[in-house]
């Protein structure tokens, strides 16, 4: 499915299910689409996000079934997150082959986050999260990539490199294992962090796991550390988050989120070309091969 069809498929789905909830608005708004798109319908206080991307690539729908639950647990507690829906009812939809949920709309302001603060804010939903006692998959984004290495990327790398990544991912898995661990949001990277009139606010909780604390925070700074940009950034949403970091388990953490990233970059590559994503995959594969001594 070509990206335009993909993003008009999205749109009525988001359109037909929220029409069939009662809801009354003007238009649709792609504000984003990436893995997901995201569609303000416009004037209402509601964003629809719809899978694109993750219904293609994973079986069932039990990774919404648990954002849901995180997600309203987190707003229950005020959280510093963007709320599920509470003006109809957020989901899960499906409509047209996809899946959907309805989330709060929260106006994003210009001027970039502030990483402190998003540090600060990923403390405190780790806070927030210690007593959540639903069902979690344990270290759940690093077992998926180590079964898609073997299901989907391996044809698209060379065997060089898919030896070196079936090593990382089994030492990382091994390692990370022993550690202590409480639920997290999983996919912590910069892009699900914004800047609202609300405040330094988290989104997006698909890949909510069981996990150590370091696996969040290697999600926000393992791209400065493997492209050697923004460090100051990174730097400062660590104090942001406080002084419970283990440094030696965040550095087994960024190299287990550098391997999760290059599975994902493979993925997002085959279904959606860009040049950028390849220069970044090419980018983490170097860094890890330099890190296995594979150069």
């Amino acid at each position: 499915m070509e990206t335009e069809s993909r993003s008009h498929l999205a749109i009525r789905a988001a359109c037909e299910v929220a029409t069939g909830l009662g809801l009354t608005f003007e238009r649709a708004i792609v504000l984003q689409h990436r893995s997901n798109a995201i569609i303000r319908l416009f004037p209402t206080n509601i964003v629809a996000r719809v899978a694109t991307i993750p219904e293609t690539v994973r079986q069932g729908h039990s990774w919404f079934v648990r954002e849901m639950a995180v997600a309203h647990y987190l707003a229950a507690t005020d959280a510093p997150i963007i709320p599920p829906s509470s003006d109809i009812a957020p989901g899960l939809h499906q409509h047209l082959g996809l899946v959907l949920g309805f989330w709060k709309f929260v106006e994003i302001l210009e001027q970039p986050f502030d990483p402190y603060q998003a540090g600060q804010a990923l403390r405190a939903c780790h806070q927030a999260l210690k007593p959540f006692s639903e069902d979690l998959p344990t270290l759940a984004l690093l077992t998926e990539a180590r079964q898609l290495l073997v299901q989907t990327v391996a044809a698209k790398l060379s065997p060089a490199d898919v030896d070196m990544l079936m090593q990382v991912g089994e030492r990382s898995h091994q390692r990370l294992s022993q550690l202590p661990m409480q639920p997290l949001h999983g996919d912590s990277h910069s892009g699900n962090v914004l800047n609202t009139t609300q405040g330094v606010l988290w989104t997006d909780w698909e890949d909510t796991f069981i996990g150590p604390i370091e696996w969040d925070l290697a999600c926000l700074v393992a791209a400065p550390y493997v492209l050697g940009t923004d460090w100051e950034k990174a730097e400062a949403a660590l104090q942001g988050y406080g002084d419970a970091i283990d440094f030696e388990v965040l550095e087994d953490c960024i190299v287990a989120r550098a391997f999760v990233s290059v599975i994902w970059y493979v993925i997002l590559q085959q279904q959606r070309p860009e040049a950028g994503r390849l220069a970044q995959l090419e980018h983490y594969l170097n860094w890890l091969r330099q890190r296995e001594g594979r150069t």
